[in-house]
């Protein structure tokens, strides 16, 4: 079903619009072939057959474009982070980021690709959080900060190598080296593409999930 939503809703009329010229067509030709007996029940059968697969098609676009009922056939997946830090000496921490990864859709998940960053909130200046705060009442804005990125790791598969079956988990943890205590809260993001979505219209470019980690002492 993914050429109706790909292409737009005037297919499913243009298809149902062919059917039923089909089935008047196949009613005139039984009614120039066929001797008169039988000729009226025939003729009614081929009818019955059209508009019942008529029936069946604008069904099945109407649930998919309104109700959505086959997306259950595309890939998602569900992400959280659990976070631990240890101090490893007087400049520097170790952290550990482990991205929880739930597959919640029906068919399976081949992840060849992901990333994982470290940003810097806070502490900042009076000045810096009264622009972060103008920024906050842009509507254009949406309140998504570009927030300084400390580090940042790529990972990379091979086809089949990272499959995580339909109700599966996966744990995949990132670690990292951050100098300086000051940096007192952080933003962790990971990203996971999904490598089917230029092959389906409709489906999301990846997966992501963000976490604010207080570091304290």
């Amino acid at each position: 079903m993914r050429i109706f939503h790909s292409r737009g809703t005037w297919i499913a009329p243009v298809i149902m619009g062919v059917a039923i010229i089909s089935a008047i067509g196949a009613a005139l030709l039984l009614d120039a072939v066929l001797p008169d007996s039988g000729r009226a029940r025939n003729i009614f059968s081929v009818i019955q057959s059209f508009v019942a697969a008529v029936a069946i098609v604008g069904g099945s676009v109407l649930a998919y474009q309104r109700f959505h009922v086959f997306r259950t056939l595309y890939p998602h997946l569900t992400i959280r982070h659990t976070v631990f830090h240890r101090r490893l000496s007087e400049s520097y921490i170790h952290m550990d980021v482990t991205a929880i990864l739930h597959n919640s859709s029906k068919v399976h998940i081949d992840l060849r690709r992901c990333f994982a960053i470290v940003q810097d909130v806070a502490p900042r200046s009076d000045s810096e959080a009264e622009t972060l705060y103008e920024e906050s009442l842009d509507d254009k804005q949406g309140s998504r900060f570009q927030w300084p990125t400390i580090v940042r790791t790529d990972r990379r598969w091979v086809e089949n190598e990272l499959i995580i079956e339909p109700g599966g988990q996966h744990s995949e943890t990132f670690e990292f080296v951050i100098e300086g205590w000051e940096k007192q809260a952080v933003l962790l993001y990971t990203y996971f593409y999904n490598e089917r979505s230029g092959q389906d219209a409709g489906a999301g470019d990846g997966w992501a999930a963000t976490t604010v980690y207080d570091i304290g002492e």
